[in-house]
């Protein structure tokens, strides 16, 4: 088909030359038509779906949908994930090819210090070795089985905007195995932590026992909190054995507020009085992120609430 497009065009330019290299509107158009229609030609549409953990699965099983778009310049893979039974987008990742072995990658929906440089180097038949730099610093090196989207296999290093090492995860046909990990400044963090399983921990006590702990906490501080706005989130892992540690700001507010939010966690009366989660049926540890948004109230100024979506989840069930 490419060929036949080619002969078109090597036609139209053999006529046009004949009139003293004047295109006519005609030619032009039919021109036109066949670049548009050789650009259609070359653009190729898949899925990939993925379920817990990374899993390369059905439709039916998914809990995150990639259509990805190729075409021989650019291509663009964007990611959905299944919400409420429906599908939400959530980023939107535009390659654009520089050479053979290298792409540009915008990412929209999530925010990033700016574009990726992303080289490939043919490893073996079917894996690629791949790094990811923005604004020259290594974000990400690994082992990839496709060239758009990753297909992690192997060893993949993750590094922080200052060049620390961050993690070194082990990966088996996109699924997570393993991880090391450090924390920002260089000390070790916890290892063997996953971030998508099939149960989520829970807290046993009730999600209005630890809201009420929070806003104690803000009280003993001497912290009004009744005209505060923003949010922050706090991060800590649900051992394997119902324990939480590794507690961090992940984002803050501020350091008196971070402080406060902080020190509410490590004071936690049941610290250790969590269901763990559960991946494949065994129990292991799970990253969990825990939003907390101030939201004022102008119609009732003394007030303030503290709410996060795990808690609203969870109050439903109880």
């Amino acid at each position: 088909m490419n060929n036949l497009y080619n002969r078109l065009i090597i036609h139209i330019i053999k006529q046009t030359m004949k009139s003293n290299y004047l295109l006519t509107i005609k030619s032009m158009t039919l021109l036109t038509f066949i670049l548009i229609a050789n650009s259609l030609y070359s653009q190729v549409e898949s899925v990939v779906y993925l379920g817990i953990n990374g899993k390369q699965t059905s439709a039916d099983h998914a809990v995150t949908m990639q259509k990805i778009t190729k075409m021989d310049k650019s291509s663009e893979v964007n990611t959905f994930v299944l919400k409420n039974s429906s599908w939400d987008k959530v980023s939107c990742e535009q390659y654009k090819k520089l050479n053979d072995s290298t792409y540009r990658i915008k990412l929209s929906g999530i925010k990033t210090p700016g574009a990726t440089i992303r080289t490939f180097k043919k490893q073996s038949e079917g894996e690629w070795k791949f790094t990811d730099r923005v604004k020259s610093q290594i974000e990400m090196t690994g082992v990839s089985q496709s060239i758009i989207p990753l297909v992690l296999n192997g060893e993949v290093t993750e590094y922080f905007p200052n060049g620390n090492k961050k993690s070194v995860s082990y990966y088996k046909n996109n699924e997570l195995q393993s991880n090391m990990n450090w924390q920002e400044g260089g000390d070790k963090y916890i290892d063997n932590i996953f971030y998508s399983v099939d149960t989520e921990p829970t807290f046993n006590p009730g999600m209005k026992v630890l809201h009420q702990h929070i806003l104690n906490g803000f009280k003993d501080a001497g912290i009004n909190i009744s005209a505060m706005k923003g949010s922050m989130i706090i991060g800590f892992v649900v051992m394997e054995n119902g324990r939480i540690d590794g507690i961090k700001i992940v984002k803050g507010l501020g350091p008196i507020i971070n402080s406060c939010v902080y020190d509410s966690f490590m004071t936690l009366p049941f610290k250790g009085n969590w269901t763990p989660a559960r991946l494949n049926g065994q129990p292991v540890r799970y990253f969990q992120e825990f939003p907390i948004n101030f939201k004022f109230d102008e119609n009732q100024p003394r007030y303030a609430t503290v709410s996060h979506d795990l808690m609203e989840r969870l109050n439903k069930e109880e």
